[in-house]
């Protein structure tokens, strides 16, 4: 067209043009300028978008972008982000956290043969090492992760941690996979830092060392460590500020005896092999988690811990008389969590402090009588249902796993092993009935009910349920969510009264999720049910016969009281 010929008359066109065409012609132009405009402005809406998203990234606290860039796996992957904006690039050169993944470089790199990945790992950390402390940058933290060390790599890991602790590290992460007993030994320079504030070791062997002077040491964690009595009494009596303390699958502890430590908030000490007695004398102890082997017995002596707040035992030689003289010595103890305490066989729990108790596992838990009147969560996990409440009003929120009984061989009803199990549960829920809010969810393999009330309950004739007392504390959308994220149930069923919008606001929200969900764009891996289920139904009751009727909808049609309160739905994912 010879009247189009400067950049503003690209959408305009002169009168004597628009004479010179048909109308069709005028159409299909202004069509076309239409289509432009609207891609124009799309792509303005998308540039805008993406200039908005790198404004909000760029605009984020420094101590911020820290915290992302310590939580990712490695050196390389920190290197990345600085790709997304002159404020992260900035950071990341200054980044004073350096981790090394030996796997994970080796598979970057490409290497085929061992020798090439050993080589390339080493050259790699060497390398980053020295750029970093070019640039006179100080290292708050160093993590090793070595999954193929042997005794050629072992010098190589000692020079790194060397330099590490000459620019003042302050924490070191090292954790190295053992294969034939094959430890590395921790370099003596480890125990004589003054600036190290904390130690987490995996696979490592700790040698006798009498001259330890770690001044700052504030957490010590040792997974899967061999360790000599001596060097564990020589550490605790070394680090007057240690704060949190933890054994893991750990070898070589004959004892723990921990005193004088005034800051210790956290012991913990898990599956170790052989220890006899675990003393701890710290008043402002806070918490304490012990997790034993069934055939190694452990005496546990925590009498000093008046203020402790968290306590946590697996520990299946503990006796009735053994927890109960512990118990009674804790009056500030707001969490008690009790697993595979299988000598346990009468309790009594009462404290106005406690504020959430889980009994898990313990098999041999006949009665448990519980008085504690500020407590807001309760856990249980079993085969009966042993516990009655005196006053549980202040519960927000209670979990219950009953798990298939065996009688003879075969597996039966919970109530076949337990005939109380349904007059305590009924007695329990009707103390909470009148409690403002609370919903009672059954699950039973892949069915769920949810009662909107308390006081009528429909509970399946199944061998395993699994029922959670709950009060969400935003909307029902919080509800909804949780549960079709932790189960995809083939079949819905919401117990109300007649009035109540609930069944309604669920399926509208379920319907409403559309075709092609946006909700999760960058998480491609773990995405939300939206994206799962398929199609939802409306179950007829009525018209519900024969074989292929489920065995869930012939069980809620035979109910016909409960029958007309109910509203199913078939979700097929």
């Amino acid at each position: 067209m010879k009247g189009v010929h400067h950049k503003s008359s690209r959408n305009k066109l002169s009168t004597r043009d628009r004479k010179k065409l048909s109308g069709e012609d005028l159409n299909t132009i202004d069509e076309t300028v239409g289509q432009r405009k609207k891609q124009s402005g799309e792509d303005l809406s998308e540039l805008d978008h993406r200039v908005e998203f790198r404004d909000i990234i760029s605009q984020l606290p420094e101590h911020i972008i820290h915290h992302i860039l310590s939580l990712l796996r490695d050196t390389k992957d920190a290197a990345r982000t600085s790709i997304l904006s002159r404020k992260w690039r900035q950071i990341w050169t200054s980044f004073s956290i350096l981790k090394f993944d030996q796997q994970k470089i080796q598979e970057q790199e490409g290497c085929l043969e061992m020798r090439n990945k050993t080589k390339t790992f080493k050259d790699f950390v060497a390398n980053s090492l020295n750029n970093h402390l070019k640039r006179k940058l100080s290292i708050q933290k160093l993590v090793l992760h070595i999954t193929s060390y042997d005794l050629e790599l072992a010098p190589h890991m000692d020079h790194w941690i060397n330099i590490a602790i000459e620019n003042n590290m302050k924490e070191l992460d090292l954790h190295v996979v053992v294969k034939k007993s094959r430890y590395y030994y921790l370099p003596q320079t480890v125990f004589a830092s003054n600036t190290i504030t904390g130690l987490r070791l995996h696979g490592c062997k700790l040698k006798f060392r009498s001259n330890i002077k770690l001044p700052q040491l504030q957490k010590l964690y040792l997974h899967k460590v061999h360790v000599d009595q001596q060097i564990v009494d020589n550490l605790i009596s070394s680090c007057p500020l240690i704060e949190d303390l933890r054994f893991v699958h750990c070898t070589g502890l004959q004892n723990l005896q921990v005193s004088s430590l005034l800051k210790l908030d956290r012991v913990e000490v898990h599956h170790c092999h052989v220890p006899k007695e675990i003393k701890v004398n710290a008043p402002n102890l806070q918490t304490f988690w012990y997790c034993g082997k069934k055939s190694l017995p452990c005496k546990i002596d925590l009498v000093a811990c008046v203020f402790l707040k968290r306590l946590t035992l697996e520990d299946a030689n503990m006796t009735d008389e053994m927890f109960q003289d512990q118990f009674a010595r804790f009056p500030f103890l707001e969490i008690l969590d009790l697993s595979k305490c299988n000598n346990l066989k009468n309790l009594t729990i009462s404290s106005t402090q406690l504020k959430k108790l889980v009994l898990r596992g313990c098999k041999n838990l006949m009665e448990a009588d519980i008085d504690a009147p500020n407590l807001f969560s309760f856990e249980y996990k079993g085969d009966k249902m042993p516990f009655s409440f005196s006053n549980p009003s202040s519960l927000k929120a209670a979990k219950f796993s009953f798990e298939p009984v065996q009688i003879d061989s075969h597996e039966s009803h919970l109530g076949d092993a337990d005939p109380l199990w349904f007059f305590r549960l009924r007695e329990l829920l009707e103390k909470l009935k009148h409690s403002s809010g609370l919903k009672l969810i059954v699950r039973s393999k892949k069915n769920v009910i949810i009662h909107e009330e308390l006081e009528e309950v429909l509970l399946p004739p199944q061998s395993d349920l699994k029922l959670e007392i709950i009060k969400p504390l935003t909307c029902f959308e919080d509800l909804l969510d949780n549960l079709l994220r932790t189960c995809h149930p083939e079949i819905l069923s919401i117990v109300s009264s007649s009035s109540s919008e609930f069944p309604k606001l669920v399926y509208e929200k379920m319907m409403h999720r559309g075709e092609n969900p946006n909700c999760c764009p960058y998480n491609t891996q773990n995405k939300c049910w939206r994206h799962s289920l398929k199609g939802i139904k409306i179950e007829n009751f009525e018209a519900a016969s024969g074989k292929s009727t489920p065995d869930w909808i012939s069980w809620l049609k035979s109910s016909p009281t409960l029958q007309h309160q109910t509203t199913s739905y078939r979700l097929s994912w």
